[in-house]
């Protein structure tokens, strides 16, 4: 009698011991099948935020930031008085003539009068050639320019005047253009870099034009330039000049 007992509770824990381990093994099939389908939502998750990142559009050009600032700036005006005076910049508005600019020593208190940048002679570097196409306002006649091209040929920086680069180039104008004919004129001028500013006049030239370009559009690579009568200023025309 106590044996038949006996063997009816071994069998018992058996049977209990398998379905515990049943269970067990259930629980952790549960658990791994979860976490797959976790994983894999996770997964569907991230593609559909890889598909969304690659239709937003790509980060703003740092160069197209900066012409964007130099338009703003171009529209606000400097704040300062007309002439040879010329802003800081900074958050302090601070005005000081041209002629303090590039010249080894700081007159802003931001000392952006110096700055390495600003100071830059790159608009000027032998070689440096800008082309545009000329609108017309005035000055015409049958054979006036459309295209033109300035070419730096040389450039001259004096320790006693810094401010000022001292250069010579030539202008060359398309006055036929169905048949390419192109005339080089010889000038000469300097480049302000208080003021960004490059003027050239001929030299030694039968054509009385004369180039300014004001290189405020956030880099050193475009400009805006006018054709002018050197004498009286009298503007003629316009390009957008562009390096190339």
């Amino acid at each position: 009698m106590w044996y038949f007992l006996l063997l009816l509770i071994g069998v018992a824990a058996a049977q209990r011991s398998s379905t515990r381990e049943s269970f067990r093994e259930t629980r952790f099939q549960y658990l791994v099948t979860n976490q797959n389908l976790h994983l894999d939502k996770l997964e569907n998750d991230l593609h559909k935020l890889e598909e969304e990142f690659e239709e937003l559009s790509h980060e703003p050009d740092p160069k197209f930031i900066k012409q964007l600032k130099a338009r703003v700036r171009n529209l606000e005006g400097t704040g300062c008085a007309k002439g040879h005076q010329v802003p800081c910049g900074g958050d302090v508005p601070q005005c000081i003539n041209d002629l303090l600019f590039c010249d080894g020593h700081e007159d802003c208190k931001n000392g952006n009068d110096e700055d390495p940048k600003r100071c830059s002679e790159a608009p000027v570097h032998v070689g440096s050639s800008y082309t545009g196409l000329v609108t017309w306002t005035s000055c015409e006649q049958h054979d006036e320019p459309h295209n033109v091209v300035v070419t730096i040929t040389s450039s001259d920086r004096h320790d006693y005047f810094k401010s000022r680069v001292w250069i010579r180039g030539v202008i060359s104008y398309e006055v036929d253009e169905e048949h390419h004919l192109i005339n080089t004129e010889p000038v000469k001028g300097y480049y302000n870099f208080g003021k960004r500013y490059l003027v050239m006049i001929p030299d030694k030239s039968k054509y009385n034009y004369g180039v300014t370009c004001k290189f405020n559009l956030g880099d050193y690579d475009h400009a805006d330039c006018t054709i002018v009568i050197p004498a009286s200023l009298h503007e003629c025309g316009h390009f957008r000049a562009s390096r190339y």
